[in-house]
């Protein structure tokens, strides 16, 4: 996992360029504010070319970008399937 999860990591830091300390796994992205709504559209498009898959309008809701560790187990398992 940790294949999917360090490039998705590195994103959102690089995103969040400013921000109080580093982003793991655990970090509250949407609750903090630390992802908005233009970046959550770059982090989609980063995802969607990185992993070559696509996320349905659908599936993007609070659940999965609550942090990089359900983000990284959404893109785990769309892989998967």
């Amino acid at each position: 996992m940790a294949e999917i999860e360090q490039p998705i990591t590195e994103f959102i830091q690089q995103l969040s360029e400013g921000a109080q300390g580093p982003v793991t796994s655990d970090t509250q992205l949407l609750e903090t504010g630390l992802l908005d709504s233009i970046n959550l559209v770059h982090l989609i498009q980063f995802i969607e070319e990185r992993f070559g898959i696509s996320i349905p309008d659908g599936d993007i809701g609070p659940e999965i970008f609550a942090t990089p560790g359900t983000l990284t187990a959404y893109v785990s398992k769309r892989l998967a399937a």
